[in-house]
This record gives structure tokens, C-alpha cells and sequence, in this order.
């Protein structure tokens, strides 16, 4: 049975609200109007309601979404600057900036996916919930355990659990899987592989245990933070928003990955 988690902290300003009833694509992504929303507190957002998620990942072929990224899955994601960049006109000085800046990759596990309908046209789109990867250990220091290792893991690198085993051995050496912190994209580009990595189904089943677990001690972390890592906090949290990306299902070959904190250093350069 899927747990029920709560939704997370509204998005930064450039976010795509995650609407299931979004009459048409341009209104699910414009960007305009975003600037100034605001970053609630921790118990705000927890007060938001809960987020139904899809761990189903197992359905039987024949009513399986085709194309749907499937809950269990690494990928490697990118801002997508190029979707941006089109809600400015082609000439704007914004919209030159934009499609120039380089925006990090990173890597997470997707662990909840929609795909909607668009009514106007007919056509849908994906939104996933990634979960961050990452060397690093989750800060600030009140969330730091909480991460699943992933095989394969050194022996100098202790742990009270056992790692998480993907179907196709994972291609890097001592990464966590956070559980409480990640993000929600719209997909506005895939590129897809025939290699693709997922977690054990077993093993997918223990981080949705951990991540219940992990989720339900936030609300009681708000008294206890100060301002600097409650903003921080509030960052890495899940937001009922989506951000355009471009995703990759192969993660091998991808120089540079970078830790989660940089992604919202992008963020805040591509707001600027």
C-alpha cells in the first residue's frame, strides 16, 4: 500500500503549478507571474494536504502508459532552458540569456508519476516526482540519515542498512538516495535508452518504507531550525509545482553530476 505523503513546500518562482485539470499546455508552463511567489514554512507546507503517489510500478503490461516513466526508475535531469526560453519572444534579450546558460545534470530516482490529458489538443504530458541521488549526505544536519546507501558501497563507508540493488549493477560507488528531498519536473524531453536502471522491486518497497517514515518526522522539525536551514530545508522539499526538464534514461556518461544543492542555484540564476 502506497503511503500517503505530505505535499512539500511551494515551488520556486519559475515553476510549472502541477495542475490535473490544466485546460491547455500553455497554461500548465508559463513562468510569468511566478516571480513573486513565496516559500512557506515547513508546517505550511506539511499542512498543504498529502500528495497520492503511484508506486505502482508493477502494473501488468497491457495497462501500462506507453512511454510513462515507471516509479523505480534513475534518470539524470537537466532544467529544460530551451522551454523556458519560449515564453519570451525569440528576439528578447531574456530569451537569448536563457537558451545560453548551461544548467547542471543531476541524478535522482523517480518515484511517483502522472501523465495528463490535455483537452484542447489531445495531447498529454508527464509530470514524475524524482527523489535526489547524490555522494553527499542530506543537510541540514536534521535530515542527514535520511538516505538509503546504493550498491555498490566501499567498505569504508559504514552503514546500519543494507543498500538498495538496482536491476543492472549501478554505475557509481558509495551514492545515497535521499528519501524526503527531490523535486517534481514536467517532462518536456526525453531521451530514452535501451539501458535503463531500476531499483530491485523488493528494494524499491524498503525506500517507500523509509521515505513514510522519514516524511512523517518533518512536521515536528519547524520549532526546531533556524531561519537559514529552514530556507535550505525548504529548497530541497518535493513542491507542488513542477520545473521543466529534460531527462535521460541512461545515467552512464554524464560528466559532472552535481550534488542537489546546485540545483537550485540554478534556479535562482535562470530567475535572475
Amino acid at each position: 500500500m502506497p503511503h500517503r505523503r505530505p505535499e512539500s513546500l511551494s515551488p520556486p518562482s519559475l515553476a510549472i503549478p502541477y495542475s490535473p485539470g490544466c485546460p491547455s499546455a500553455g497554461a500548465c508552463t508559463t513562468l510569468k507571474g511566478f516571480f513573486a511567489a513565496r516559500r512557506p514554512s515547513i508546517a505550511e507546507s506539511l499542512s498543504a494536504g498529502a500528495l497520492t503517489t503511484s508506486f505502482d510500478r508493477f502494473a501488468p503490461p497491457q495497462s501500462r502508459t506507453i512511454g510513462k516513466i515507471w516509479p523505480g526508475t534513475f534518470i539524470v535531469f537537466a532544467l529544460s532552458t530551451e522551454e523556458l526560453a519560449q515564453e519570451y519572444p525569440g528576439d528578447s534579450e531574456i530569451h537569448h540569456r536563457i537558451c545560453e546558460y548551461n544548467p547542471g545534470r543531476y541524478l535522482g530516482l523517480v518515484t511517483s508519476s502522472f501523465v495528463q490529458s490535455i483537452e484542447d489538443d489531445g495531447s498529454t504530458v508527464e509530470d514524475v516526482i524524482v527523489h535526489f541521488v547524490s555522494r553527499d549526505t542530506p543537510q541540514p544536519s536534521v535530515i542527514a540519515s535520511h538516505f538509503i546507501p546504493i550498491f555498490p558501497v566501499s567498505n569504508t563507508i559504514p552503514t546500519e542498512t543494507s543498500a538498495l540493488h538496482t536491476s543492472i549493477l549501478f554505475p557509481w560507488i558509495d551514492c545515497k538516495q535521499w528519501t524526503t528531498c527531490g523535486v517534481r519536473l514536467r517532462v518536456c524531453r526525453k531521451n530514452a535508452s535501451a539501458l535503463v536502471f531500476e531499483l530491485c522491486p523488493d528494494d524499491f518497497e524498503r525506500f517507500e518504507d523509509k521515505a513514510g517514515k522519514d516524511y512523517s518526522g518533518l512536521e515536528y522539525l519547524d520549532a526546531t531550525l533556524d531561519d537559514e536551514e529552514k530556507d535550505t530545508l525548504a529548497s530541497l522539499l518535493v513542491a507542488p509545482f513542477a520545473l521543466p526538464a529534460e531527462i535521460w534514461l541512461d545515467i552512464r556518461n554524464h560528466a559532472d553530476i552535481k550534488e542537489p544543492p546546485s540545483f537550485f542555484g540554478d534556479v535562482e540564476s535562470l530567475e535572475r
